[in-house]
């Protein structure tokens, strides 16, 4: 049976701080009025005037507990209070705000710096969400822009000849097929992001020895030269996601480098990890862009420009931290990039076959 009314947490505390002072009292004027009645025994009207005393007594200091107990339990949950109206304040607009209560280190400030550390992870992730959103637009509006001249140019134009038709219809091909590569891309980034779901062994050497297959004829085209190392690597996660990341890094380490240039590649497992590395020569890169790297549509030093989605290496940071793997870039002096990935390595059972890991 549920309470016509819910009592505060401030009402409970200052009740319960009221209850003990007042079992205090009574069980201290109890001792005193037995004390005194049995030392001075002056018959039925003293001791009416000793009960009456009492019960004065009592009812003030029962008062006055009451009244302390109230404001003290106030005082120490003012910071609660701080927090509560903080959250039914805060927007999207504004997550920018934050507590910074100060006081003495207890529970309510700990309590303080975790709503304040929760607001700054929603504020980046929302952040992140409005500038990939809008780059997105960005990168599919252009294509658009490119279908809509060329259809204005044929319907307003001079009647075209069938040459013409087919060069525009070549062309506006092309632009259809970039844009559905930029969707693909988009939704391979955005499954990314979700931990996969029924995890296998996967041979990640295999895997990357298939996407070398793929970007064999672009490396020859610029004049690359691959270092393959590929030693057995089983990783447990999504073979798809797994492809996907083989292919971006090896994607990325062939246009982002120069002509004439190399590619190392190598998989080998360590412990219970499986580790892929991939670097490449190429043009400098500051150590302060590369975190830059992995956000959307980010490219070496630029943005938004250029002939490739910019969606390369977000697209492995997101698989990565779906298998609950680790990413980590490093800029040679000499230039180009290195990229070391670790991920769950599938375990063996006492037969030697070889399985996914459910507790990882």
């Amino acid at each position: 049976m549920r309470l016509p009314f819910r009592p505060t947490v401030r009402a409970r505390l200052a009740l319960l701080l009221a209850v003990m002072y007042v079992l205090t009292e009574v069980v201290l004027q109890a001792t005193l009025f037995v004390a005194i009645d049995i030392r001075h025994p002056s018959g039925p009207p003293s001791s009416v005037v000793l009960v009456v005393r009492y019960c004065a007594g009592l009812a003030i200091t029962v008062a006055i507990a009451c009244g302390l107990a109230w404001l003290a339990a106030g005082r120490m949950l003012r910071p609660l209070r701080q927090i509560t109206d903080t959250a039914r304040r805060i927007t999207g607009e504004d997550l920018h705000e934050r507590l910074a209560l100060g006081g003495p280190a207890d529970e309510l400030t700990e309590l303080a710096d975790t709503f304040d550390a929760m607001l700054a992870r929603l504020e980046a992730a929302f952040t992140g969400q409005q500038l990939f959103a809008a780059n997105a637009a960005h990168e599919l509006r252009t294509p658009l822009a490119v279908m809509r001249a060329e259809l204005d140019l044929l319907l307003t134009g001079p009647p075209p000849s069938p040459a013409e038709v087919r060069d525009a219809a070549t062309r506006l091909r092309r632009t259809v097929l970039a844009s559905e590569q930029m969707l693909e891309r988009l939704l391979t980034l955005t499954r990314g992001m979700l931990a996969p779901g029924e995890r296998e062994p996967v041979p990640l050497d295999q895997i990357t020895g298939q996407a070398l297959a793929a970007g064999a004829e672009a490396a020859r085209a610029r004049g690359l030269t691959i270092r393959p190392e590929l030693r057995q690597a089983r990783a447990c996660g999504d073979p798809s996601l797994l492809g996907e990341l083989a292919a971006n890094l090896i994607g990325n380490a062939v246009t982002y480098n120069c002509q004439g240039g190399w590619i190392a590649v190598g998989t080998r497992t360590d412990g219970d990890r499986v580790i892929l590395e991939i670097s490449n020569s190429g043009p400098q890169i500051a150590d302060a862009d590369l975190d830059g790297l992995l956000e959307p549509f980010r490219r070496v030093g630029q943005q938004r420009t250029g002939s490739s989605s910019g969606l390369g290496l977000s697209i492995v940071r997101a698989i990565v931290t779906a298998h609950g793997g680790e990413l980590g870039l490093q800029a040679p002096a000499d230039g180009g990039l290195a990229v070391l990935v670790s991920l769950p390595a599938a375990t063996a059972d006492r037969d030697g076959q070889v399985s996914a890991d459910p507790a990882r």
